[in-house]
């Protein structure tokens, strides 16, 4: 399979990811069984070039806080760290009510715990399925 790369900065995120993610998950496990070897916390990606995710791997909405349904969205990556190194099976993690949703250079993921991973450390994002339009990164 080819892959898209994308080089990437790990940065502080708003924290909500560490509070959240662990209420959300039993629903995501059910959604995507491979969620279960998560960290229940997201790592915050500032990326090189914006990426546009058109096609995620799954959509779904579900009413985890009591507050009516909010939608999430899921693609399928690759996270390689260090770069050079062993690429990681990993998930871009898109809450829709995110005040990051919009945001092009930034995404959140989903994975085992990365041993030696760190704010300002780089690594490299592979992206099945996508193309490059007028410098975009589109899936």
């Amino acid at each position: 399979m080819s892959y898209t790369e994308m080089l990437a900065e790990v940065v502080r995120g708003l924290g909500a990811g560490s509070i959240t993610i662990p209420m959300q998950m039993v629903h995501f496990e059910i959604l995507l069984p491979e969620l279960k070897v998560c960290h229940p916390a997201t790592l915050n990606l500032r990326l090189e070039n914006p990426l546009r995710i058109d096609n995620p791997d799954i959509v779904a909405e579900y009413d985890w806080s009591g507050a009516g349904p909010e939608r999430f969205s899921f693609l399928r990556i690759g996270l390689e760290f260090p770069v050079g190194g062993v690429a990681h099976r990993a998930w871009i993690y898109i809450p829709h009510d995110s005040p990051h949703f919009g945001n092009r250079f930034q995404i959140e993921v989903l994975a085992a715990r990365i041993e030696g991973i760190s704010y300002g450390a780089r690594c490299r994002v592979l992206i099945p399925r996508a193309r490059v339009v007028s410098g975009i990164v589109v899936v």
